[in-house]
């Protein structure tokens, strides 16, 4: 009685240390969400595990970011900022959202969003879930979701005729104890094949263990209320329920290898059994066979905690301290609005408003005056209504568009492609779109700066008006004056400019409505202390080509 008394008080200690410790640890890491809370991460991104589910996706998108648009708009540091997630898990599915905008006119999420910013309990509790989920063996999850897991031997039917032996010989050593040696040939066998198989499945002890937590969170979540219940989301996961149970006869987390499993004397008896009969062997590829034509049930499971957890990170970045507005998406119209936009990467960057309608623009501006700043703003705001429905301005207004862009145009050395010919390759990628039914938002800096003036501006002037054609909606900069002319009357003109004040350039950044009629090209030589005599002549010279052109034009 005595050893009973005493082993219950043991017992009840042990538990309440571990609920003041759980209890403990909880609380640690409510803090750390609260802290976080509107903030951006400073966690390391490694986005080549980042990407992995928008590259294993098939779903059909309406449209994806090239691969020159992401450069132009610093795409990644855009990510490290807007992400607020809070497992890796929502993280990936975040860049995946990001990376296609969407035709959708209204955001499916704002329920949810809404629901985050009020009720912080609720949030934090769910996040606490989340958690979970953050290890770096989640982002793994989606190798499950490769067209081909891992190929089935084609000697594997045969292992059955050995197993058939091994059972045999067992029953009949009984009577016959000499074939307990004969036994030992099999055994062997099938030892080497059970160890051999470790391989295999070490290729699943991040993922699947990963899934089976994927699917308890989904379950918790489930719970949380009505704004939270899915019907697709629990017949999935009745769907992996056979799965589960035929996964759970293999052991996943062999990271130690077959020393680690021989230490571990209370699992090795069961480990025999395996062994000896090949359950993992045989198990692991029906395993497989059967994830294969669950694929799509994974998928629903990943998008709802990738979902709910997106929606958070939204609300953190609404919550935080840059002005933001939820964009007004409406039907296709040569339509656009803004005010008051700004780079939300630019410490105290200059707000701009410009209004779009039924005609293009075309920029003319100083160097260093804002020009690219200011298409980088637009074409980062417009991919961000059509993804996370948020915008760093006042307003803005706009119909669904596919964003193309050219700002950042690099020579292509490893293939030995010139600028000019890079340009080129990317200009024919846009004219392909534009007899397309849906509209289209060109950014452009400077067409055709890799080749001759007078070539430049007549072929600029004509992929210009052909991109202008239809719904299209064409913002690009130029230093051509000749080419604002032309373009005049299917594109409304505005400038960026500056100031000299005691001998030093001064830059607002403001966009302003008409043509840039001045230029600073040498005026920033002279400031920069070039020599006079280069100076002098760079003027003379000027002025000799303007006069020319008057002349010509006359």
């Amino acid at each position: 009685m005595e050893y009973l008394i005493l082993g219950s008080i043991v017992l009840l200690i042990q538990f309440l240390v571990t609920h003041y410790l759980n209890k403990r640890k909880s609380k640690k890491k409510i803090e750390q969400i609260r802290s976080a809370w509107s903030k951006p991460k400073t966690d390391s991104f490694h986005f080549d595990s980042i990407g992995k589910y928008a590259e294993a996706s098939n779903e059909n998108h309406f449209h994806r970011l090239t691969d020159q648009t992401i450069e132009d708009i610093d795409f990644y540091r855009l990510f490290t900022f807007i992400d607020r997630t809070t497992s890796k898990i929502g993280q990936q599915f975040l860049f995946k959202k990001v990376i296609e905008p969407t035709n959708n006119i209204e955001h499916r999420s704002e329920g949810l969003i809404k629901l985050f910013t009020k009720e912080k309990d609720l949030r934090e509790e769910i996040q606490l879930e989340l958690l979970k989920l953050n290890g770096n063996d989640a982002y793994y999850i989606t190798s499950l979701l490769r067209d081909r897991l891992l190929e089935k031997p084609k000697w594997l039917k045969f292992l059955v005729i050995d197993i058939i032996i091994v059972v045999c010989l067992l029953i009949l050593s009984f009577k016959f104890q000499v074939l307990l040696i004969v036994l030992i040939i099999p055994i062997t066998l099938n030892m080497i094949l059970h160890y051999w198989n470790k391989s295999n499945t070490f290729q699943f002890t991040r993922s699947i263990p990963q899934l089976h937590l994927l699917i308890a969170v989904s379950k918790e979540l489930l719970k949380r209320g009505d704004a939270f219940y899915d019907k697709s989301v629990v017949a999935s996961m009745a769907n992996l329920r056979s799965f589960q149970r035929k996964a759970s006869l293999i052991r996943f987390d062999n990271r130690g290898g077959i020393q680690a499993e021989l230490s571990q004397l209370g699992l090795y008896l069961i480990e025999l059994i395996k062994a000896f009969l090949l359950i993992e062997v045989f198990m692991l590829f029906k395993v497989l066979k059967e994830l294969k034509t669950k694929q799509a049930s994974i998928v629903d499971l990943f998008n709802y905690v990738g979902n709910i957890d997106a929606s958070i990170s939204i609300a953190s970045l609404r919550a935080g301290t840059l002005k933001t507005c939820q964009p007004v998406l409406m039907p296709a119209k040569k339509e656009v609005i803004v005010k008051n936009i700004y780079h939300p990467l630019i410490e105290n960057c200059v707000k701009n408003s410009l209004s779009i309608s039924n005609r293009s623009v075309l920029i003319t501006g100083s160097n260093m005056s804002g020009k690219s700043t200011f298409l980088r703003t637009l074409a980062i705001n417009s991919i961000l209504a059509q993804t996370i429905y948020t915008c760093f301005a006042d307003e803005y207004i706009s119909p669904i568009l596919k964003q193309f862009s050219a700002i950042r145009i690099d020579d292509n050395l490893f293939q030995g492609k010139s600028y000019y010919f890079q340009e080129v390759n990317i200009m024919a990628s846009f004219i392909e779109e534009v007899d397309f039914l849906h509209q289209n938002l060109f950014v452009l800096d400077e067409v055709f700066k890799g080749t001759n003036t007078v070539e430049r501006i007549a072929a600029a002037k004509a992929i210009l008006s052909y991109l202008n054609r239809n719904s299209n909606i064409v913002v690009v900069s130029t230093h051509d004056i000749e080419l604002a002319d032309m373009l005049k009357d299917e594109y409304d003109l505005y400038h960026f400019t500056e100031t000299i004040e005691n001998n030093e350039l001064h830059f607002d950044h403001h966009i302003k409505l008409g043509q840039l009629r001045t230029r600073n090209a040498i005026k920033i030589l002279e400031l920069s202390n070039y020599p006079a005599d280069i100076i002098s002549e760079a003027r003379n010279i000027s002025t000799t080509l303007r006069t020319a052109k008057i002349i010509s034009e006359q």
